[in-house]
């Protein structure tokens, strides 16, 4: 992570495409020095809390369920964490995902889990020729339940207390899918909805393909220039996986896609699994979260279909396409008459204004600073959770402005002028406020989180 600061740094290390990128990382220098000093700050950041945690796990073992999610933490959750932070510096996402540290961590945790339990075998072979240690992720908390050394899952040995302990791993693994599925409601910009859900969504049928598989510990190494092999590997068919990445179009084709995984994970539960009962009641955790979610999307708090899904999508977009340019036409006509009417400057033939009396004053205040404000966070992109106070406020507002105008004898036709701008602005803030967005789905731990993701380093 120092490194990365020093021009022209190379390092000759490692086979292959590693040895490669070592090589030339003088290429990866000038890209990173080419990109916004934000976003080096959170590279430089997570790269060297990564390194300190695998620094550490060179000499730990992963004995408990706290280590096994600690060291997932460091490898894939900071991942999730550093690039939440670069969406939100970006400005295609609110502020709320960079401070979202502990679903993004889930995120991460997710994605690693599965790995490590499809790659069992893989890393069980790897041994350190110098130490003549194996890769071993699964934590002995886990495993040791139902054998004393994990050799013993080995090429198909003992294949009823090996599929019982792979089930346990992949019930562990399902406590993050709620968390994911949170964290993708959360995104607005499309690409980086897809960049984020098309590897939940391989990962959470990698899963579902994995429970109760023997083969996760059948298969045929080779070890070739330091690298470890399974070249028979339990995996997604490269026609399954395109149809994933194809239907990853948005939350509603994500929902329909986690339960799908989860119809086909419950339809393998044996009766005689001793962990049936923990996967039958994660799988209905992961159920009720996307039922809600399903709700959350749905004006009418029923499961989103197909017309009412569309209008949703609809308002949201002709509210971003009427909302800037209105503003900006509003401030000009603030500045233009109200302004100067305050200011006893000029006199406009507007008799709504004139006869508000001191109201005018506070609208015209009040006004500038909602539509400057709405404005820079707008084009910034930043403060999502601000857009439906504002809106709340601004429409309590203009319909006392409204109820003013009204008991002072002006005329229907000129309070419609006056107001409907304004409630318009109001109701365009509150469609793109609700758009793409869903309450919280899954427990929340706003006072904790950030005391768990800090004491995880």
């Amino acid at each position: 992570h120092n490194s990365i600061e020093v021009d022209g740094f190379t390092l000759s290390y490692g086979y292959k495409d590693e040895k490669i990128l070592l090589e030339r990382f003088n290429h990866v220098v000038q890209a990173y020095k080419s990109l916004k000093p934000a976003y080096q700050a959170t590279i430089k950041d997570i790269t060297r809390r990564m390194a300190e945690g695998m620094e550490l796990f060179t000499s730990k073992q992963v004995r408990s369920a706290a280590d096994y999610d600690l060291y997932c933490h460091y490898v894939a959750g900071l991942v999730g964490i550093g690039l939440s932070k670069l969406f939100s510096d970006s400005g295609l996402e609110s502020a709320d995902i960079a401070e979202s540290e502990e679903l993004a961590n889930h995120m991460g945790l997710f994605l690693q889990k599965t790995n490590i339990i499809r790659d069992f075998l893989e890393d069980h072979e790897d041994v350190n020729e110098q130490t003549g240690d194996r890769r071993v992720f699964w934590p002995v908390e886990i495993w040791g339940k139902h054998t004393t050394s994990l050799a013993d899952f080995t090429f198909g040995k003992n294949p009823d207390r090996a599929v019982a302990c792979l089930n346990e791993m992949v019930t562990d693994a399902l406590q993050h899918a709620p968390f994911c599925v949170e964290y993708l409601s959360a995104i607005r910009s499309e690409e980086n909805f897809r960049f984020c859900a098309i590897p939940q969504v391989m990962a959470v049928h990698t899963l579902a393909m994995c429970y109760n598989n023997p083969k996760i510990f059948q298969g045929k190494i080779r070890k070739d220039l330091g690298e470890c092999r399974n070249i028979e590997p339990v995996k997604l068919r490269k026609g399954h996986s395109a149809r994933l990445m194809l239907e990853t179009s948005d939350m509603k084709a994500v929902l329909s896609i986690f339960e799908d995984a989860m119809d086909k994970m419950q339809d393998k539960i044996p009766d005689q699994d001793p962990s049936s009962s923990a996967t039958d009641a994660a799988i209905q955790h992961v159920r009720d979260v996307i039922h809600r979610g399903r709700r959350a999307v749905s004006p009418t708090g029923k499961e989103e279909v197909g017309a009412s899904s569309k209008a949703l999508s609809a308002l949201g977009s002709m509210a971003d396409w009427l909302l800037i340019p209105l503003i900006l036409w509003l401030i000009g006509s603030t500045l233009a008459i109200d302004v100067p009417l305050l200011l006893g400057v000029e006199q406009w033939p507007l008799s709504s204004v004139e006869t508000a009396g001191p109201l005018h004053g506070v609208m015209t205040v009040w006004s500038l600073l909602l539509y400057g404000l709405a404005s820079l966070l707008l084009s910034a992109g930043r403060g999502h959770s601000l857009y439906m106070p504002l809106a709340a406020a601004h429409g309590v507002v203009s319909v006392l402005h409204c109820v003013v105008l009204l008991s002072a004898s002006v005329s229907l036709r000129a309070v419609f002028f006056e107001t409907t701008p304004k409630l318009t602005v109001a109701g365009c803030l509150a469609a793109i406020a609700c758009r793409n967005s869903m309450p919280l789905l899954t427990p929340s731990h706003v006072h904790t989180a950030s005391r768990r993701i800090n004491a995880m380093g």
